[in-house]
Parts: structure tokens; sequence; C-alpha cells
């Protein structure tokens, strides 16, 4: 991974020089190319603008040849003093004679045909390497020949420079970008270093845990990147949770073996003292062996329904129903259980009906895990009752009892969580999930269970299912 994280860094910044050290020469060429048009035009101009570009020659002793004498004595002069490439005068009334290799035809025919003079006629342009201008120049030969004769002769001539284009120099950007991939092989050594490095003890660390090793931590310094920094946290929070989980399906399944083994204890030493006849009263150890083996009924029960909602198989049959009317079937129902606890049941009249859309026979198991956990722990009396409470309503089961625990409040729901809150003696026995099944069901009905706890001076706890009402709606 180092590797090739460190090739896409490096990769990324070469390209990266690359395009810029491109862009630049690209953008130097054509600012090169722009001055040099300039400035040739610049000297064209110049040149030009002596006498609006008219140059009047006075010679005395004029004879054939002198103005063309003069004008080749003017382009040398022209070629010393300046950084010219060439200068030509082009006769302007010979078409044959306007001919350059750089300027286009049309451009010298367009200045031999302008009637102005000097700058007013000047253009410029650019042909591959060479920059050019041109503008037209009248020369003037006035005077007087050897014999006498006068001489006054104007000629119209199209001028042209040239001048080369230099090439922008590269030899300092290539250094430069030389410094730039160094610098960016040794930061990238380095950054990827850094990375990896976190990376690597992070796969080291989850290698050992998938290998059961829940007690492994990743190690980590001070100078790692945050979001490193924070992965390794996570990790070593799945590791704590997953440490937890595991002690607590421990604990459970010790639970789950404890509630298997004695109802089946009791139900084979029954058993075989009926077949031995050596129990003293066969109906009542037949009445023994029906007790538990509905205890493992339900044990096995709870344990499927479990499973069912891992699967989402659970059905579920929504009506409209009086949520009030649900509660006091559970009363009803699990009275007796609650009776021969010694405990009381009392239900909290309500006159208001309070509708909501649930499984009603769902709902019963939920509040009937909820009465069963009470009876477990309360001192001698269990309260139910239904709270219109706006959009929602609260099915209340409280009990007497000692509490829960501020360090067990947060995992009752827990299905490998089993509290210990001193259940009484000859108090009804359950499966140790019915807390956990109801929390479950009542998710899957869109309704939420909490605990609260203490309730009062002496302890006591209390179990709120809240389901949302529905407003207006009809029986079903």
């Amino acid at each position: 991974m180092r590797s090739r994280l460190l090739l896409v860094l490096v990769g990324t910044v070469v390209i990266i020089t690359v395009a810029a050290g491109a862009g630049t020469w690209l953008l130097a060429a054509q600012s090169t190319r722009v001055n040099a048009v300039s400035e040739v035009l610049s000297s064209a101009k110049s040149f030009g603008s002596f006498q609006s570009g008219q140059i009047t020659i006075g010679r005395p002793d004029a004879k054939p040849g002198a103005l063309d004498a003069e004008v080749r004595l003017i382009r040398r002069l022209i070629g010393l003093s300046s950084d010219l490439t060439s200068a030509q005068f082009l006769p302007a009334d010979n078409p044959a004679s306007l001919t350059s290799s750089v300027v286009p035809a049309s451009v010298l025919r367009s200045v031999a045909a302008s009637p102005a003079v000097g700058p007013d006629s000047a253009t410029a342009g650019s042909t591959g390497p060479t920059a050019w201008a041109t503008e037209a120049i009248a020369f003037h030969l006035q005077g007087v020949t050897l014999q006498g004769a006068p001489v006054n002769t104007v000629r119209r001539f199209v001028l042209v420079l040239t001048r080369s284009i230099g090439s922008p120099s590269v030899t300092g950007d290539l250094i430069l970008a030389g410094a730039m991939m160094l610098f960016a092989v040794l930061i990238s050594l380095a950054l990827s270093r850094r990375l990896t490095r976190p990376l690597r003890r992070a796969v080291a660390a989850t290698e050992r845990i998938a290998a059961g090793d829940l007690e492994t931590r990743v190690e980590t310094h001070p100078g790692d990147f945050p979001e490193l920094s924070a992965l390794a946290n996570a990790i070593d929070a799945m590791a704590a949770s997953l440490g937890r989980l595991r002690n607590a399906e421990r604990q459970f399944l010790l639970s789950v073996s404890h509630e298997l083994r004695t109802p089946l204890t009791s139900i084979r030493g029954y058993s075989e003292a009926i077949l031995d006849g050596t129990a003293p009263d066969a109906r009542g150890a037949a009445t023994v062996i029906g007790n538990e083996a509905r205890r493992l009924e339900r044990l096995v029960g709870d344990l499927l329904d479990l499973a069912k909602l891992d699967t989402r198989t659970f059905s579920f049959n929504f009506r409209t129903v009086d949520v009030g009317e649900v509660l006091d079937e559970v009363a009803e129902e699990l009275r007796p259980v609650v009776d021969a606890a010694g405990l009381a049941l009392r239900v909290k009249p309500t006159d208001q009906t309070v509708l909501a859309r649930v499984d009603p026979d769902r709902l019963d198991q939920v509040l009937a895990n909820l009465v069963e956990n009470a009876a477990k722990y309360a001192r001698s009396t269990i309260w139910l009752g239904t709270v219109p409470n706006g959009t929602e309503a609260q099915l209340v089961v409280e009990d007497d009892g000692p509490g829960v625990g501020a360090d067990e409040i947060g995992r009752i729901f827990e299905r490998h969580y089993s509290a210990d809150r001193h259940a009484r003696p000859g108090r009804p026995r359950g499966s140790g999930l019915g807390l956990a099944i109801a929390s479950e069901l009542s998710a899957a009905m869109g309704a939420t269970v909490s605990v609260e706890s203490p309730v009062g001076p002496s302890g006591g706890t209390k179990m709120v299912v809240r389901i949302p009402v529905v407003e207006g709606a009809q029986r079903s």
C-alpha cells in the first residue's frame, strides 16, 4: 500500500508540474511573440514618423541612380542601429517586387495601395518564428543634375522590417521542476509513512481481534492524523464491545443452561421415582413434572420468539384497538399468577378511550412479560395503568420492589444480560428473556419501552410502554 500511495502522490505532483510547466511555457512563448511584434512595429513607426513618412533628399549634384543609393544607405543604417533581422524597401509601384517570405502578399498590396504614409499605414504580425512590421514610406529627391537640369522626384516604397522571435528560456523552469519533483518525493515518503504506519497497526490489531483476541488494542501516537486516531479508537471500542458481548453471551448461555438443567433434573428425578414406585405422592410428582415441562416450553418459546425477531419472520396482525382494554385483559390473565405470589394487582382506572394501531396479541405478550417480571421482585403490589399523553399513550407497569441499580438500568433490555435484583423465593420464574422480547416486540410495532427506577424513597420500578395513538380512528 505504501508503494502505491507513494506512486500516486509522486505521479500526481509530476503531472501537475508538467502541466503547469507546459502552460507556463505556452504563456511565455505567446508573451514573447506579442512583445516581438510590438517592438518591430514600434521600430517601423519610429522610422516612419520622420516628416510623417516622407523623406526629402536634396542633392545639388543629383544624378540617375542617386535615389536608389540613398535607399540602400538608409536600409543599412536601419539594420545597424537596431536589433532587427532585416530591413527592406519594396517599390510600391512595382507589383512584381512586392514579395516577402514572411509578410502575406495581401498585406503588402494593401500597404502599397494605401494613400497614407508613415505610422498611419503601419501594420504588424508574425509568421512562424519571425515578427514583421510594414508601412508605406515616400522618398522625395530634389536638386539639380550636374548638367544643371532640375530634379524633383517622389517614389513610394513599402518598408518591411523583420525580427526573430526568441524561444522562452526553459533552463530555470527545468531546474525548478526538478526541485519540485525531488521535494514531492521527500514529502510523499514522509506522508506515506505517516499514513500507512497507523493503518498497518490497525490491520494487525483487527487481525488479532478476528482471531479471537478481544483484549487487543490499536497503538496510537500523538503525531497520527486525527482521522486515523479516530479509526483506532473505533476499533478499540468495537473490540471492547465484542468483549462485553462475548462475556454477556457466555453468561447468557450459562443462565440458559441452568434454566434448562433445573427443570430437566426435576423431571428426570420424579419420572424415575414414579417408574421405580418410590415416589411418596405420584400425583404430586406428576404435577411437578407438568409444571417443569411448561417452564421448559416457555423457555423454548422465548428463544424461538427471539430467533423470529432476528430473521424478521415474526407475524403481526395490526388493528385499531383500545389499549386500555388490552391492559385490562392482561390483568385478568395474570391475576392468578400474581395472587399465587402473594401480591396485589391493581389497575388504575381511566375514563378515556385511547386507540392505537397495534397487534393486540403481541401487545398482550409485551405487557404480560412486564407484569411477570414485576411479580418476581415486588414486595406487595403491582399497579397497571393507561395514561394518555398527547399523541401517545403510556401503558405503565409499576412495582414496589427494591428497584434497579444505576449500573443495570441501561442494560436490562439486552438479550444476554440478566440483572440480579434478588427475586423473592416462591415467585414465578421465567426464562430471563422476557424484557428483551418485550423491547423488541414493541419496537416492531412502532412503540418503545423504558424503565424508571427508583420511583420512591424505598425503591420501586416503573416500566412504561409508549405507543402512538390514532386520532379519530374507529376500532377494527
